[in-house]
């Protein structure tokens, strides 16, 4: 493989995922992004959680987090709850109103996939997750390895 191929594949998995993140806004209307998205789908699936717990199942740092859950407290989409017997353990928890967030803006996703994916078919689909996949891993692999 050349050296600008390289450049050229990272540079054009980029420029997809900005247009996509691009596009996914301009047709979701209400205030949240796509990390809060991920965190309030994350608290859905597994509970409530403490936010170093979301922070590292996200790859955010405590800072990203932080201001990321700030955010979605201020909206009303999470609540941050101290623990009864150790008021220093706080647990973020999804509240109703981050449910229903969650559920247009998986709504609207589906909508995005349908629209975006079309032109692939169905092994085309199948193909692209499973490189997606296995490049992620390889890369995860090589970053754990030169530690």
């Amino acid at each position: 493989m050349e050296n600008n191929n390289f450049f050229e594949l990272i540079h054009n998995a980029e420029l997809f995922n900005d247009a996509t993140m691009t596009l996914f806004m301009k047709k979701f209307n209400l205030n949240v992004n796509i990390s809060q998205i991920l965190a309030l789908s994350k608290l859905k699936e597994e509970g409530p959680q403490k936010p170093s717990t979301l922070a590292l199942a996200l790859g955010y740092t405590s800072g990203a987090i932080t201001k990321l859950t700030n955010n979605l407290v201020k909206e009303g989409y999470i609540l941050r709850e101290h623990q009864k017997n150790d008021r220093r353990v706080v647990l973020i928890t999804i509240t109703k109103k981050g449910l229903k967030v969650l559920e247009e803006a998986q709504k609207q996703g589906q909508n995005m996939r349908n629209e975006v994916y079309s032109v692939l078919n169905i092994e085309e689909v199948e193909q692209l997750l499973s490189i997606q996949k296995k490049l992620f891993e390889r890369v995860k692999y090589l970053n754990t390895e030169s530690r």
